[in-house]
């Protein structure tokens, strides 16, 4: 049965907001908060613990079936109002449902993972929604698994989640507080560690083969990658440019090249 809440004042409300805007809450509690129809979903469908949800008497109306699955599964649920949904929600014209989920520990385990498979590494990117679309697009692609070095944004900042598409529900993923150091060990297990960066001296990702154990290493939306982890790859691949732009968006940067190590996977 779920507990109507009409006050601002509530600490499950205030909550809720602060895992929606704050890392460090996130972080502390080991809890995040998901807004929408599809997120929750994904979240209810991959075995995600869900503590809390949150709902409007619209989106009861709306979306029966599935505020009613989540409340099953969910610790505790409750009813606010649209007001109240727009003190927690992240967009502009929210659907009226959130629940709050338990963050799951990293799905890589860097002593026993696969170390025949294919990778994204991302060093230090601050854009949440490069994040998720790179996340989605690794996972659409089949990949293995990511890596993020501790100085990327949070995977599970509401935009990053959002647009992942889910994704960050079912992509193995680990955080690296050594990328460089992280890179060695992978050379150690015969990987292939690859640099990418804007250089035309750079190996051009599109004659590149790719065997068993790959990790494409993709660098910050400004600074690239650091020269230290360029430098503990070794090996630079760089994406042909015909026309006048100098660089890509990091998210679609990070597709062409997950795209070709794929496309030039060699059995």
């Amino acid at each position: 049965m779920a507990t109507e809440i009409r006050s601002k004042d509530n600490q499950a409300v205030k909550t809720a907001a602060r895992l929606m805007t704050d890392a460090k809450e996130r972080r502390e509690s080991n809890l995040f908060i998901a807004e929408g129809v599809r997120l929750c979903t994904e979240a209810l469908q991959n075995n995600i613990e869900i503590t809390e949800l949150f709902y409007t008497e619209e989106a009861l109306t709306k979306y029966n079936d599935t505020i009613k699955a989540l409340e099953k599964a969910a610790e505790k649920a409750y009813i606010i109002t649209e007001e109240l949904s727009l003190k927690i929600s992240d967009t502009q014209s929210p659907q009226g449902i959130f629940c709050i989920g338990k963050i799951k520990s990293e799905t890589i385990n860097l002593e026993e993972m696969k170390t025949d498979g294919q990778y994204v590494l991302l060093e230090n990117l601050q854009d949440p929604a490069n994040v998720g679309a790179i996340f989605r697009t690794a996972e659409a692609l089949g990949l293995s698994g990511a890596f993020l070095s501790g100085d990327c944004c949070d995977i599970f900042n509401p935009k990053a989640m959002r647009a992942s598409m889910g994704a960050v529900f079912r992509l193995p993923f680990a955080v690296l507080n050594d990328v460089p150091e992280s890179i060695v060990r992978f050379k150690k297990s015969n990987m292939r560690p690859l640099a990418a960066v804007p250089d035309s001296e750079a190996s051009k990702i599109t004659g590149v083969r790719f065997f068993k154990g790959v990790v494409m290493c993709i660098g910050n939306e400004g600074n690239g990658l650091t020269q230290k982890t360029i430098e503990a790859c070794g090996e630079r691949v760089t994406i042909p440019m015909n026309g006048r732009a100098e660089s890509l968006n990091a998210a679609t940067a990070a597709a062409l090249l997950m795209w070709e190590m794929v496309r030039n996977y060699a059995v």
